[in-house]
């Protein structure tokens, strides 16, 4: 069986989104299994369940730690019948704090990995989990793990084992979101074609879309981190080719797979935002602007169009910071852009961010194991899932004409903010708490958008390079520094051909083979 490796990306960015969103909510959801029912409306405990059992948990946390013992706590321990002790942990904070955990010896009963990374695969090897397989596949005592897909087991299996539960996520991907309110002002319409993408944000930068008589507007918002360019990942992955969608491989027409900074159309795209940095369109430090200051650049009005986000624009409160700058802010999300060779779609997900694992330790005690289990399996089923996200009614939230909405209560100490993990994002679980119906229809579009054209899966998703392990941060900042000369003209878009030979041989082309070799061996279902 191939070694299998999944990327983070946090920022997420991503990230976010309710990929991150959801995480960033803590929505968590489920239904739960047969025979041990309990109602969402009270949180009442498993009948199944018939013996309290202390449950240990860590995960990420974005946003504000919800109090120890609030009363969501205490309703999820109620269902579940467990002693709760669960230690959230700041998504800054998190990997420090995950090697710490797992080099102390003291490992929570589960906790989230990220992504299928070395410290992943390094603890698997150490013997710090156990298999998980034969729960996934027992249907009967855990009916929700059906809805983990065939496709994503195999990327999940290491060795011959699953080691993981997933955080089941949606498949859609990154979409460009452009100002619409300014669209209208200028009499513009959305642009299909990159080249009406180029002329769409010259006239922002040109023609004052904030009314404010100076030139100071741009027409993307972008930046550039160690890993590449921020806020084009949707332009780049788009594009088929450049910088901007970090670990992101193509296949390259030839039997094989490439980075995507290296691609056959990279060429284009670095020529593209050569053009935009040569024009102004783009701001002329973009190179020194990190993640935050890119997301300002387009709340705050600085910038037309942001290609980083699925759902990192679409919460509620990144509206009201947008809009308390602008009342007439309005967003529209754009259906993958056609390529001059007719191509057309933006990169997909895998379906999951991150997974729960269970330690050794806790594996010697069958009853924790299945418990834990039955934990998961709850929270991505539809009865389980809605009491994650709801709590108890007239506690947590409160149902004014079949429609739902938080109590003060439930947005500060709701069960939600305990959870572990999610439904799949699909029909009304892409939303989280707060939305409006305004950022509720910018996710269905933007679900819908994603998908159209041909949109394509990165084919190193799960994939393990320990040379990439080892080198990768170097190599990303080697490339990064050198594309950014690109683009801001000081080197020949046709130097990237040079480029690659010296990635190759700074560790690049055992990259290349560790990669080829695993994602040619999972292709024959070795």
């Amino acid at each position: 069986m191939s070694i299998l490796y999944k990327k983070l990306k946090i920022g997420l960015s991503m990230i976010l989104s309710l990929s991150v969103l959801s995480a960033c909510s803590g929505n968590g959801g489920g239904s739960e299994p047969s025979g041990s029912a309990a109602s969402p409306a009270n949180g009442k405990a498993s009948p199944a369940a018939e013996k309290k059992l202390k449950i240990r948990a860590m995960n990420i946390l974005y946003g504000t730690a919800p109090p120890e013992n609030g009363s969501g706590k205490k309703a999820l321990e109620e269902r579940y019948n467990i002693e709760y002790e669960y230690i959230p942990v700041a998504a800054a904070e998190y990997n420090n704090k995950l090697g710490v955990t797992l080099a102390s010896g003291d490992i929570p009963d589960t906790l989230l990995f990220p992504g299928l990374d070395n410290i992943y695969f390094n603890a698997i090897d150490n013997n710090q989990f156990i298999p998980l397989e034969k729960y996934l596949e027992d249907t009967k005592e855990y009916p929700n793990f059906a809805k983990i897909p065939e496709d994503l087991k195999k990327v999940l299996t290491y060795n011959g084992h699953i080691y993981g539960i997933p955080r089941l996520r949606g498949v859609p991907g990154h979409t460009i979101v452009m100002r619409k309110d300014w669209l209208d002002k200028l009499g513009l319409s959305v642009p299909t074609t990159y080249d009406e993408l180029y002329t769409v944000l010259k006239a922002f930068r040109e023609k004052d879309p904030d009314g404010n008589g100076k030139t100071d507007t741009y027409g993307l918002a972008m930046g550039m981190g160690d890993n590449g360019l921020i806020g084009v990942n949707a332009v780049t992955t788009g594009m088929h080719g450049g910088s901007g969608a970090p670990n992101t491989w193509i296949e390259d027409g030839k039997g094989g797979i490439i980075p995507l900074e290296f691609a056959p159309k990279a060429k284009e795209s670095y020529s593209f935002y050569a053009k935009l940095y040569k024009e102004g369109i783009i701001a002329k430090d973009f190179a020194i602007k990190k993640d935050q200051q890119v997301e300002d650049d387009f709340i705050l009005g600085k910038a037309a169009a942001n290609g980083s986000s699925t759902y990192t624009f679409y919460s509620t409160s990144r509206y009201e910071k947008a809009r308390a700058v602008d009342p007439k802010f309005e967003l529209v999300a754009l259906p993958p852009l056609k390529n001059a060779d007719g191509t057309q779609g933006y990169l997909k997900f895998p379906g999951y961010f991150g997974v729960f694992t269970i330690s050794t330790e806790a594996g010697k005690d069958e009853a924790k194991v299945k418990r834990i289990l039955k934990m998961l399996d709850d929270m991505i089923g539809d009865e389980g899932a809605t009491f994650m996200r709801w709590g108890i009614e007239g506690t947590h939230h409160k149902t004014e004409n079949g429609v739902k909405t938080l109590t003060d209560l439930g947005k500060a100490e709701g069960p939600s903010g305990y959870g572990l993990t999610n439904p799949p994002a699909a029909g009304e679980w892409i939303y989280g708490g707060t939305d409006t119906e305004e950022t509720r229809k910018m996710r269905d579009t933007s679900f819908k958008v994603a998908m159209e054209g041909s949109p394509f899966l990165n084919p190193i998703e799960g994939l393990y390079s320990k040379t990439m392990a080892e080198k990768g941060a170097d190599l990303n900042k080697f490339v990064a520094d050198r594309i950014a000369k690109i683009i801001m003209g000081e080197a020949p878009v046709d130097s990237i051909d040079k480029l690659f030979e010296e990635w190759k041989a700074r560790g690049g082309s055992q990259v290349m083979e560790e990669y080829t070799t695993a994602w040619k061996a999972r292709k024959a279902g070795k």
